[in-house]
């Protein structure tokens, strides 16, 4: 785990990613007596991620709420499980992911993510509430929710004012120092994905907290240098 300060934690999660290794930070909150996580790592990784969570002093019985910032494999691995170990604590995702997350539809992607086709069975859990654009939890001094589509269709973001930091989910990847868009076939619809990121260049923030990758403190710059690539790309066709 990495311990951002007293309120944030990165728990590890060790992943196999385009032929590598590397690893995925679902992201613990901690704000008085309330503790979100924030995605959950892939199948298989309960018994990891709830380590983490102790090692970050909480355990998955003590959440009270679980927001999903979309419905890939690597974001809700760990949902069934969670489910089953705390009734009481509240999931959240978006509207328009929430029906692959409760296994109503197949998982997107499942042509383009080998050890995804490879499992008999998809995870699957509750969502007991939608979260909106905009809308914010009155925690760490707010936290707010943007719609940020593309990656798939209910991807969201997390602004976090007062650390003037954005949780960025899969919507850029933070590798060798540099952030990177997603791969093209991990992206139901890149333009859309690319005007998202557009989206988030209206918010305030210094930090972007990606889950491939880790913390890139100077996110903003960084996320402005990306999108300068992006139209220089363009315009050369």
């Amino acid at each position: 785990m990495i311990a951002i300060n007293d309120q944030l934690t990165l728990l590890e999660l060790d992943m196999e990613f385009m032929g590598k290794q590397s690893i995925i930070y679902p992201l613990l909150i901690k704000d008085r007596q309330y503790r979100m996580l924030v995605d959950t790592g892939l199948p298989g990784q309960y018994a990891e991620l709830s380590y983490q969570l102790q090692l970050a002093g909480t355990s998955p019985e003590w959440l009270d709420s679980v927001l999903l910032t979309h419905q890939d494999l690597d974001h809700i691995g760990c949902l069934p499980e969670l489910d089953v170990a705390n009734q009481y604590a509240t999931f959240y995702a978006h509207a328009q992911d929430a029906p692959y997350i409760r296994g109503d539809i197949p998982l997107l992607k499942h042509n383009v993510v080998p050890w995804q086709s490879s499992l008999s069975v998809l995870p699957s859990g509750r969502v007991d509430r939608y979260v909106t654009d905009g809308q914010k939890f009155n925690i760490m001094s707010g936290i707010e929710v943007i719609h940020t589509p593309g990656h798939t269709s209910g991807h969201v973001c997390l602004l976090l004012e007062r650390e003037r930091a954005l949780v960025a989910g899969d919507l850029v990847f933070y590798i060798d120092e540099e952030l990177v868009l997603p791969p093209v076939q991990l992206t139901e619809n890149m333009p859309q994905s690319i005007a998202s990121l557009h989206k988030l260049m209206q918010y305030d923030f210094d930090t972007l907290i990606c889950y491939h990758g880790g913390v890139c403190h100077d996110g903003k710059a960084k996320l402005q240098q990306l999108l300068d690539r992006l139209a220089v790309c363009q315009m050369n066709g």
